[in-house]
């Protein structure tokens, strides 16, 4: 008993003592673990804010990056996107002191750590190809191109803007630029996909469909217009990256919801092409950008390349050549399809090519005089729209034909040129001297050259230009006021009114605008 008596006073010595030795371990590891995880927590606000600066410094580097170019690598990008992912958990979760916490506080900070040792990046940026090389083909990246390609490229990228026209003559070289600035786009990473169509060649809304559910890859399961505009809607809406689609050789006002085509949003953009800035009248683009021709050295240095022409040739061709060049206005295709059928060939044909073309560029179908403010972006816009639909050369006088105080020569040779003169008498027609001159010279051409003229009465009434009366005496009043000594110049005005306005026309006051387009149409076919 004495034994077994010591034996549990010693054993329960040893169990009190080895429950004081847990509770003290016990204690100092929960100590030791709390300590480690408030210094993870440390590091974990370190590192963060490390991470964030450096996130900043390379915002900061990516600002400073011409991005005209320099493209910066798409793995940075990459960096900043997990960097913001990574703050924003780590700013929405709160970090919690407690043992049961450290695993994801270690495997927090690991990740914030590994992102801070990739932030070193070579090569940041690389440098951009120059717009011929996203071009196929023989494309030359002149002045006007350069100017015009930076403005597209801009326009894509400005969130801002959905739906972008370009304009210019045909043969100014429109397909070729957007399809390059698209290839330009889509290698910066702009768009994900870029659909491409020749609207005047699928002029209706189901082929369009069609084309575009190629491109896409897209079964219909409705037949129907509207069906198919809303299963495209869909496809484009879901795609990942925004999609830029290209409708080039626009002819007419397109409804593009119709089409399928989202234009409400940066998901899908819209870039629209035409020979005239007209067209995009009722588009409502939010920017419209004009692509100007070449000058007279960079046509000859194109046209060199294309005719095979150099300084080793005669002095007689090289100046008929430069003359030829010159008759090319300025188009690219032009240039291009001259040059090379004239390639080789013996001096006549040159002479012969270049009175051709003399010939071709100055004779105009029809010539419209009005005033700009009165009519240009509404009912002359869409005249001269239809003419030119209906293959008529038409002329119709820009604003940058305009200066000094006297009609411009390139108007007069205009106005010489064509066969016809539609003249479209507006409220404030007579307020204007330019229009006033144009009319003189438009009956000089009637009475020399057998020129014919058409007047359109539009919201007046012809007698009111004939006797100048109402809004046509208040005009002829401005111009007394500021050309009163010129009598001469007064008397030719008056006389030019009167006798325009007796000639038989086509009058208009209210009903459907393009129901007068289409008579005034319909009257040049007969005429010419």
């Amino acid at each position: 008993m004495y034994y077994l008596g010591i034996g549990l006073a010693t054993y329960k010595i040893i169990i009190a003592v080895v429950c004081v030795i847990s509770i003290i371990l016990i204690k100092t590891i929960h100590k030791v673990r709390a300590y480690r995880v408030c210094k993870v927590i440390k590091d974990v606000e370190r590192e963060k804010k490390k991470l964030i600066s450096n996130r900043d410094f390379l915002q900061q580097k990516i600002d400073a990056t011409d991005h005209k170019t320099q493209k910066v690598s798409d793995i940075v990008f990459g960096w900043l996107k997990e960097v913001d992912k990574l703050v924003q958990e780590v700013e929405n979760v709160t970090l919690i002191a407690e043992p049961e916490s450290i695993r994801y506080n270690i495997e927090m900070l690991n990740k914030i750590k590994a992102l801070n040792i990739k932030c070193e990046f070579e090569p940041f940026s690389n440098p951009i190809p120059s717009l011929e090389h996203f071009s196929s083909g023989n494309f030359v990246c002149f002045e006007p191109i350069k100017e015009t390609s930076d403005r597209l490229l801009e326009a894509l990228q400005n969130r801002n803007f959905y739906k972008i026209g370009l304009y210019g003559k045909r043969g100014s070289g429109k397909t070729k630029l957007v399809k390059a600035v698209a290839e330009k786009a889509r290698y910066l990473g702009v768009f994900d996909a870029v659909l491409f169509f020749t609207v005047s060649q699928n002029p209706n809304v189901k082929q369009i469909q069609d084309e575009i559910a190629d491109l896409l890859n897209l079964k219909f399961d409705k037949n129907t217009e509207v069906g198919r505009s809303r299963e495209i809607y869909l496809t484009l809406e879901r795609m990942d990256r925004p999609v830029l689609v290209i409708l080039d050789d626009v002819w007419e006002n397109l409804d593009l919801e119709e089409l399928g085509i989202p234009c409400n949003n940066n998901r899908c953009k819209v870039l629209l092409t035409t020979h005239s800035k007209q067209e995009f009248a009722l588009m409502n683009c939010q920017e419209v950008i004009p692509l100007g021709p070449l000058s007279i050295e960079e046509s000859w240095t194109l046209f060199k390349k294309h005719s095979g022409i150099d300084n080793e040739s005669s002095t007689d061709l090289l100046n008929v050549a430069r003359e030829v060049a010159i008759e090319c206005q300025g188009l690219p295709r032009t240039i291009k399809d001259v040059g090379s059928s004239l390639r080789s060939k013996p001096i006549e044909e040159w002479k012969a090519s270049l009175e051709s073309l003399r010939y071709a560029m100055t004779q105009y179908d029809i010539f419209i005089s009005f005033r700009g403010k009165d009519t240009r972006d509404s009912f002359t816009g869409f005249l001269y729209d239809a003419l030119c639909r209906e293959r008529f050369k038409t002329f119709m006088d820009d604003e940058g034909l305009k200066g000094g105080d006297g009609i411009s020569s390139s108007l007069i040779k205009a106005i010489e040129a064509s066969k016809i003169s539609i003249v479209v008498f507006s409220k404030k027609f007579a307020h204007s001297a330019w229009c006033l001159d144009e009319l003189v010279t438009i009956l000089k051409c009637k009475k020399t050259k057998n020129q014919q003229i058409l007047p359109i009465f539009y919201k007046v009434e012809p007698s009111d230009v004939r006797h100048q009366k109402n809004s046509y005496e208040r005009g002829m009043a401005k111009q007394v006021k500021r050309f009163g000594d010129d009598f001469d110049k007064l008397k030719k005005w008056r006389s030019a009114l009167f006798e325009v306005a007796s000639l038989s026309g086509i009058t208009y006051n209210t009903g459907y605008e393009y129901k007068l387009v289409h008579t005034i149409v319909e009257r040049v076919n007969n005429q010419i």
